[in-house]
């Protein structure tokens, strides 16, 4: 396989502001090559919706709407942001949300509940000159487990693959998986000395078997960092 290179970004972030730093670089990269939905996950755990969303309004052109999965998620955000840029508005999602022409768009964290209402939006905004969708840390993964069944599931990935992902970031048992646009996706180890370094990079998302294979030789079973360290708790 043909080693890609990391040009644009070549180290993983140090804590959850330097993600959503690079997040928002990868995601304005994208826009400006004409992409129109973009996907972003920063997979860690205790990670609150409206402290994951704030700095990602700076991606936002007014006028714009941030859709939050329900109203008390609406409500917490409004309280915790104060107020808001001029131009943008904060909603909680519902069947009859429906966004103006002129409006680009930020999904926070939508629920695999709101995978309809998150659908028929954006096929609202498709239909006619788009503007930017933003679709962040979408907990759309546990279809299985709600009942939604085979065919639901591939409704759910189908309509996923038609973003792209600017941002993707995971920790792993033993390293990280990282894709950050324009980059090719890449797979991180923990070296002996604490450093991090590319195990190999991939031009499509691996798969978890993929993954797991590049692992096998080097398994410890050591976290990548501490999580609650990372996003600033003691």
């Amino acid at each position: 396989m043909t080693e890609l290179q990391l040009a644009q970004f070549p180290n993983l972030p140090v804590d959850l502001a330097q993600a959503c730093e690079q997040a928002i670089q990868a995601t304005q990269l994208a826009i400006q090559a004409g992409y129109r939905r973009l996907l972003i996950e920063i997979l860690a755990p205790e990670i609150k919706p409206e402290v994951l969303a704030r700095p990602f309004l700076q991606l936002l052109q007014p006028p714009a709407l941030v859709l939050f999965s329900d109203a008390g998620g609406a409500a917490l955000a409004q309280r915790e942001w104060g107020s808001l840029p001029e131009g943008v508005e904060l909603q909680s999602l519902t069947a009859r949300t429906q966004p103006t022409p002129e409006q680009s768009l930020l999904f926070v964290m939508p629920a695999v509940y709101n995978l309809d209402q998150v659908e028929r939006v954006c096929q609202a905004v498709s239909s006619r000159d788009p503007k930017p969708v933003v679709l962040l840390n979408p907990q759309l993964q546990d279809a299985a487990t709600v009942g939604v069944g085979l065919a639901g599931r591939r409704l759910r990935q189908r309509f996923l693959s038609t973003f792209e992902t600017s941002y993707y970031l995971r920790s792993l048992a033993e390293g990280a998986l990282f894709r950050a646009y324009p980059d090719p996706w890449s797979v991180w180890q923990q070296e002996e000395s604490g450093l991090y370094s590319v195990l190999q990079t991939f031009r499509a998302r691996p798969s978890g078997e993929e993954v797991a294979e590049l692992f096998q030789a080097r398994r410890k079973g050591t976290p990548w960092w501490s999580w609650r360290r990372w996003l600033g708790f003691s």
